[in-house]
């Protein structure tokens, strides 16, 4: 009978990790680099080599369009139509290479939610400072509870709210009032 007790908190341990301390979960808060999640950043790091596209786009967009317009003058004696004609072509680039530059922002956004993810980690971080956020984060961080990291400017200005603003003392009362064995004074009832 006490091996199957032993083996039942084995399993609840290791399905149950330990919860942390309000220190360690204080620890944790400050830790988050917030830099880290910039996402103008994060984007010039996805584009690395290719960033000179975009820096000559418009450069060699004038210059297109000058030439297509004196050489379709010169050609038909239609300026309008040849100045029309190159604005179309450069329209249509300007367009794939959009096209290309969302791709670029898709990806920095998903380097931001893995991050976020890791900040997180399995027990959570947000979710557990719900009480110290306004009511305007209420969908923030049950969002991200359910492991939904999507609102990552929120999730941002969030964490720099709590970095910047949170009561340290109030915090862990409240922590171990919640969690009661966290409590280093805490006496387990038999």
């Amino acid at each position: 009978m006490a091996e199957q007790l032993d083996e039942t908190a084995q399993i609840e341990d290791e399905v149950f990790p330990l919860k942390p301390t309000a220190e360690e979960m204080l620890e944790r808060l400050h830790n988050v680099d917030l830099g880290d999640l910039d996402l103008k950043q994060l984007m010039e790091e996805a584009k690395g080599n290719q960033a000179w596209l975009f820096v000559m786009t418009m450069p060699v967009s004038a210059l297109f369009l000058v030439i297509v317009t004196l050489l379709g003058t010169f050609l038909t004696g239609y300026f309008i139509a040849s100045f029309i004609i190159g604005a179309t072509f450069i329209f249509i680039i300007g367009q794939m290479l959009d096209q290309y530059e969302r791709k670029f922002k898709s990806l920095a956004r998903i380097e931001a939610m893995k991050r976020i993810e890791a900040f997180e980690g399995e027990y959570g971080l947000l979710p557990h400072f719900n009480d110290f956020l306004p009511t305007k984060y209420r969908h923030l961080w049950q969002t991200v509870r359910r492991k939904n990291f999507v609102y990552i400017e929120q999730y941002v200005a969030a964490m720099k709210l709590l970095q910047n603003k949170l009561d340290r003392e109030k915090f862990i009362y409240i922590w171990r009032l919640k969690h009661p064995e966290t409590d280093p004074n805490y006496e387990q009832e038999e």
